[in-house]
């Protein structure tokens, strides 16, 4: 019994590093449009400087660039903050607000967001919407991410012209000032 136990172990570790190593070998994919990311060290001198005067300007902070990779299709910028972690609370799932709102729960984020209900449609948003298939056929042209725990809001888009498309906090709140992917996981506000 000992033997199976310390066989299925070795089993799942080596499945497991094989997977890590072929997920670095192969690479990630875009989650939006599926082509491969390209990791930040293999940008050209030009891009990494357009993508950190990005993270220096509008969020006042060195990104950990071990972790940025970028879309070479859609110019999305991935990683370092820039996903799945919200801004401002740190909590993760950030999504798109269509697969996250609940019948009433519009009111909470227009409200926290008071500056942006004219501007973003799905604040201002007449169908109240109930779930992720009430927003398959919006056309909006911004389409945010919402915070569930503190309401804010986000946009992946390019920002002064950049060539690249950055996860951007719209809602008029302070950012953490380091990333969820950091090394030591440490958060301080502004």
């Amino acid at each position: 019994m000992e033997a199976f136990i310390i066989m299925t172990v070795l089993i799942i570790v080596v499945l497991g590093i094989g997977g890590l190593l072929a997920k670095r070998f192969f690479g990630y994919s875009c989650y939006e449009c599926g082509s491969k990311l390209q990791p930040f060290e293999k940008l050209s001198n030009d891009d990494k400087a357009d993508i950190l005067a990005y993270f220096r300007r509008f969020e006042n902070r060195e990104p950990d660039v071990e972790y940025i990779s970028v879309c070479g299709n859609c110019r999305l910028v991935s990683g370092d903050f820039s996903r799945w972690y919200c801004k401002v609370c740190d909590s993760a799932g950030l999504e798109y607000i269509g697969a996250m709102v609940a019948p009433g729960e519009l009111v909470k984020y227009q409200e926290q967001n008071k500056n942006l209900v004219e501007q973003i449609e799905c604040l201002r948003c007449k169908r109240n919407p109930s779930g992720h298939l009430d927003c398959i056929p919006c056309d909006t042209e911004i389409k945010i991410k919402a915070c569930r725990r503190c309401y804010s809001v986000h946009a992946q888009m390019p920002v002064n012209g950049s060539r690249y498309r950055f996860q951007v906090l719209l809602s008029d709140k302070t950012e953490l000032k380091k990333s969820p992917d950091s090394k030591w996981r440490v958060f301080e506000a502004e």
